[in-house]
């Protein structure tokens, strides 16, 4: 026999052979106060728990948001950095280009042209630093890992 089978028929002996106006009515019942109460606490503790994590949501929601803004702001200052080294790759190629046609117009000293070939050079090396680290602030943010490389010094 299972156990709840045996509880039930024990509470049941004492009122064998009472009419049915002697059997207390489900009012009337001392253990149901105290199962309502326990009910009651229950219900408290879903609620409470309940509680709990609509919190933690919300907590949740608000670090993917500020999240959101630090990764916005991070590709923002990105697209910035390809812009200027587009505006330096457009002057370096006039000044390259300059210089170059320059040197074959006329038989004078490659001097100038020599070194404004060398600043159009450190043009681009600079413009292909900042695309290069526009384009590792893109990449970080797909990761997975929460600890940031450091930049190397090459």
């Amino acid at each position: 026999m299972s156990s709840e089978f045996v509880a039930c028929r024990q509470r049941a002996l004492p009122m064998r052979g009472k009419l049915m106006d002697e059997l207390p009515t489900p009012s009337v019942r001392s253990d149901d106060s105290g199962r309502a109460d326990e009910r009651e606490h229950d219900a408290d503790l879903r609620e409470a728990a309940l509680d709990t994590r609509e919190r933690a949501v919300e907590a949740g929601e608000s670090a993917q948001a500020g999240r959101d803004q630090e990764n916005q702001a991070i590709l923002a200052a990105a697209d910035e950095r390809d812009r200027a080294a587009d505006g330096r790759d457009a002057v370096a190629d006039e000044r390259d280009k300059a210089a170059s046609l320059e040197s074959f117009l006329r038989d004078a000293d490659y001097s100038p042209g020599h070194k404004a070939r060398m600043s159009a050079g450190m043009d681009r090396v600079d413009s292909k630093d900042d695309r290069l680290s526009a384009a590792d602030d893109r990449s970080n943010l797909t990761r997975d890992d929460l600890v940031r490389p450091e930049p190397d010094d090459d």
